[in-house]
């Protein structure tokens, strides 16, 4: 069955999310050992710097941690308050949150969207936060 230019898509998923990373050996590492993200390969050299790539233990989508000496990060501003680009979902999010201040890791308070959807914000190496969330859509 031939799919007509109406049937198509234009695209299948979020393939990749670049976060930048001030030291991308660092940066590797606390993804490994406090997240349990794997590397997919060892890292590589584009035309500015260093790339890594990883996944989460149980998951589609791929980290891309992309060297820069510039200060930055992957956070935007909202309302003058810095706020995250992306979020890891949790099937258990207290489990979650009690193992990462297990390990270190500053966390904010579980906050709760109504009914539907709680989390909680952290913080990588290089300065990006990161939302861990659990919702009804998971």
């Amino acid at each position: 069955m031939e799919v007509t230019e109406e049937q198509k898509s234009l695209f299948s998923r979020i393939g990749y999310l670049y976060l930048p990373a001030n030291n991308i050996d660092e940066t590797i590492e606390w993804y490994q050992n406090k997240l349990g993200f794997k590397l997919k390969a060892p890292k590589f050299q584009d035309d500015i710097g260093y790339v890594a790539v990883l996944t989460p233990p149980e998951g589609y989508v791929v980290l891309l941690l992309v060297e820069t000496k510039d200060h930055t990060t992957a956070d935007f501003l909202r309302d003058g308050r810095l706020y995250q680009t992306f979020t890891l979902n949790c099937p258990d999010l207290e489990y979650t949150h009690q193992s990462l201040k297990g390990n270190g890791i500053e966390v904010t308070e579980i906050m709760v969207r109504g009914e539907n959807a709680k989390y909680f914000v952290f913080t990588d190496p290089s300065g990006n936060h990161i939302e861990a969330a659990w919702s009804v859509w998971d």
